[in-house]
């Protein structure tokens, strides 16, 4: 009777360890592999009293060993953090592209002679630097007086400090 206790508490913990790694898992194309390798760990948990009835027993510790697991499960505990570094750098790069947009649209808008933006984020997609180029003017006091105007309008509207905003131009 101790026996199957100690095989259904097994059994429970490994489902509840692969279960919290399902949802861990954020790409629906992963999961597949994982649903696929739980199965199989699964598949032998519910196995192994009938293996080791039949004598098998050694064979499939040696097959199914703690160790193995443990390591398949930090292996893939690796892959799923480099994904989700490589996604987030994937969505910073293209919402630095749509910040970017966003500044160049709304500063024509306000009628100043903006060319080309650049904006860089950190992470959390907070806006760190912003780059302009404005078109080139004549008028060295025109320009000052833009490349003021244009500052305080992005200050304004992006709650961006001076030491974050490049004017060229």
């Amino acid at each position: 009777m101790e026996a199957v206790l100690s095989w259904i508490k097994e059994f429970l913990i490994i489902y509840l360890i692969l279960t919290i790694l399902m949802h861990l898992v954020i790409n629906d194309q992963y999961k597949k592999y994982l649903r696929f390798f739980s199965g199989i760990i699964l598949l032998t948990a519910l196995v192994s009293p009938v293996m080791k009835l039949l004598g098998s027993a050694g064979q499939l510790e040696s097959l199914v060993s703690y160790e193995a697991f443990w390591e398949q499960l930090d292996s893939t505990r690796q892959d799923t953090q480099k994904m989700e570094f490589l996604q987030n750098d994937h969505y910073v790069k293209k919402y630095e592209k749509a910040v970017a947009q966003d500044i160049l649209e709304r500063a024509g808008r306000q009628g100043y002679p903006v060319i080309r933006v650049s904006a860089d984020l950190t992470k959390d997609y907070e806006i760190t630097d912003v780059s302009i180029w404005l078109e080139v003017l004549k008028q060295a006091e025109q320009k000052d007086e833009i490349k003021q105007q244009v500052r305080e309008f992005l200050q304004k509207a992006y709650d961006l400090k001076p030491s974050q905003i490049h004017l060229y131009g």
